[in-house]
């Protein structure tokens, strides 16, 4: 719309009685396209749906101070169907969140800016990736239910024509039977640096197992700020498609990834323009196709993206508010009677976010209906290893 607009200083339509119905609103209509739209057109009437509203109290610093919420872009609330809702009518699932203790934090730290600095170098320690990516292949079968029972699948089986055809409308899927076990998963970081540190322990301890052990293990960033300014931890532009603005090194190491891929399935992609846009809808699909066993990823795919053989979604990042409900989001997707819960496992201590988010998106006494399990019931406060520890940067970081 925004594109018509520029190309259009004038048009007959913009004098018309127009509907606008706009998905996703929390995240696409606080920007210069809705300006744009109310002052082009004359006589209009705007529709918003989102299953996590912008309120006062999770609206960014940023921005144009009369368009930080969704009221204010669409106005009042016509109609309000929670998480709850859906969980109770059998739309989605709801969660099991698991929270896996990686560090503990020195009582004597008093500064809070060096707490953080510290907080951050103790989060990217190689024991603590290690650690991390360990416990995730050890108990990637158990999450993914990889030993359940096995159900039939309706597989796209041209994925690649699909991913690059011009008109994808015009190209017919072609799909077939097949009977596949168990689910796949995305592994949600802080950064494209950890992203990287992850990508690269992942292929130094499959290496060591044996290959019906080993996962397709894929990766997937763009330009885009590693944190939201707002703190949610999903920028507005999370799934931007564009790797112009990365660094040389980053951009050469998704270059790298992205020939691990091509081996992978026999495909042909880069980070150049068009290439990578296909690479994105190529890895979009065999996420949806189960052909991905984990993504690693930073923003991309966290929000608005739906697969049902997703069930897991690894954390080892800030979540809060919408960003962490439509993170979650991911893993809840209905596809049979295997598939019962999504499941969150948290590298983080997430549980006063998670209790926060649940209780603005749904109320307060949601989370017994939300999540499958209170906090206390399922928190393990035991260490991926306790055999000895070491103090790093003001942390204890647990390794062997």
């Amino acid at each position: 719309m925004s594109v018509f607009i520029s190309k259009n200083r004038t048009h007959e339509v913009y004098g018309k009685h127009l509907v606008f119905i706009f998905d996703e609103c929390h995240r696409s209509q606080f920007g210069d396209m809705h300006t744009a739209i109310i002052k082009k057109f004359k006589r209009y009437h705007l529709f918003g749906f989102t299953g996590t509203p912008i309120f006062p109290v999770n609206a960014g610093a940023g921005g144009k101070f009369d368009l930080k919420t969704t009221e204010q872009a669409f106005g009042k609330q016509l109609h309000i169907y929670t998480i709850v809702d859906a969980i109770a009518d059998g739309n989605v699932l709801p969660f099991r969140v698991d929270y896996v203790s990686t560090m503990r934090e020195q009582e004597n730290i008093k500064d809070e800016q060096v707490r953080n600095i510290d907080r951050e170098r103790a989060l990217a320690a190689p024991a603590r990736v290690s650690r991390i990516t360990n416990y995730i292949l050890e108990h990637f079968d158990q999450k993914t239910k990889r030993n359940a029972r096995s159900f039939t699948f309706n597989k796209l089986v041209n994925i690649a024509e699909m991913a690059t055809a011009k008109n994808r409308e015009a190209t017919e899927e072609k799909k077939q039977k097949t009977r596949m076990t168990g689910f796949n998963s995305i592994f949600a970081v802080s950064s494209i640096d950890t992203a990287k540190l992850y990508y690269i322990e992942f292929k130094r301890q499959m290496t060591q197992l044996p290959p019906d052990k080993q996962l397709r293990v894929a990766t997937i960033f763009s330009y885009g700020a590693n944190e939201a300014e707002d703190g949610t931890g999903l920028p507005d532009d999370e799934n931007s498609k564009n790797t112009d603005g990365l660094d040389k090194s980053s951009r050469d190491f998704l270059e790298s990834a992205i020939e691990d891929y091509n081996a992978m399935f026999k495909t042909n992609y880069d980070t150049s323009a068009d290439r990578f846009q296909n690479y994105y809808k190529d890895v979009s699909l065999r996420m949806k196709n189960r052909e991905i066993d984990l993504l690693i990823v930073v923003n991309m795919f966290l929000t608005g993206f739906d697969a049902t053989t997703l069930n897991t979604l690894w954390v080892d990042k800030n979540l809060r508010m919408h960003g962490l409900l439509q993170a979650y989001s991911r893993t809840n997707r209905i596809l049979n009677s295997i598939k019962t819960f999504g499941n969150i496992v948290c590298f983080r201590n997430l549980e006063q976010a998670t209790n926060e988010s649940i209780a603005l998106f749904g109320d307060k006494e949601a989370g017994g209906i939300v999540l499958l399990k209170t906090f206390d019931e399922y928190y393990k406060r035991t260490c991926i290893c306790s055999k000895c520890k070491r103090v790093f940067a003001g942390f204890l970081v647990f390794e062997c």
